[in-house]
């Protein structure tokens, strides 16, 4: 997929949210809103993993902060970006909550469905922020579904596949899960060698498997 050429790269779009759960919708659908406007190469499903991330980031920095969080998006040419800046110094914290657990999942779902992120401090509190990557083509899988497929990479090493939770918390995400076959298993979270790296779309799956090691 092209990038965008960097005359054509439209100008990154910040606004203040007032501490209140009620606002978490309404910034999502901006989010969504904006990305449409600029005409990034994200799916629905990629978009729909991008909402998800900021709306999690976004009642965070409600929770903890408890004062008014400025977001910026911004499209760089090669990923959809979401900065959520709060007054709160404290760091992020993901939880090591496990598959059973029905809170503290926020940091866990960014890290999941996220092509990645991160936080930095900054003068008067600090910034959270996660990228969304472009999708790509799955060829022979049903994209409206994708049920019971096994998507592989091009390197042949790596293949995704679905994953079964019993966790009520998940009952109606799908699960995914990256095989790796010269080791016999699947890849497993950072920081975390007992848990399996999930992800709740294939889309976001495929964004990992396309971007290796990023």
């Amino acid at each position: 997929m092209n990038r965008t050429d960097a005359a054509t790269i439209p100008k990154p779009h910040s606004w203040d949210v007032e501490p209140n759960p009620a606002t978490i919708r309404p910034a999502r659908r901006l989010i969504r809103h904006l990305a449409a406007s600029w005409r990034v190469p994200l799916t629905d499903d990629a978009l729909w993993d991008a909402e998800l991330c900021a709306g999690e980031l976004l009642a965070n920095a409600i929770e903890y902060g408890q004062e008014c969080c400025r977001i910026t998006v911004l499209w760089t040419g090669a990923r959809l970006r979401v900065e959520i800046a709060d007054r709160s110094p404290q760091p992020p914290v993901r939880s090591k909550a496990d598959d059973m657990a029905t809170n503290g999942r926020g940091l866990l779902l960014v890290e999941a469905l996220a092509h990645s992120w991160g936080w930095h401090p900054v003068e008067k509190g600090k910034v959270v922020w996660f990228e969304a990557a472009p999708d790509r083509a799955v060829t022979g899988v049903d994209p409206a579904s994708g049920r019971g497929a096994t998507v592989s990479s091009p390197s042949s090493r790596y293949e995704i596949r679905p994953i079964d939770s019993c966790s009520p918390h998940f009952l109606l995400l799908e699960c995914w899960g990256i095989y790796d076959r010269e080791r016999h298993e699947y890849l497993r979270a950072l920081g975390d060698p007992h848990r399996i790296r999930r992800f709740y779309t294939l889309a976001s799956a495929e964004a990992y498997l396309r971007y290796p090691g990023a």
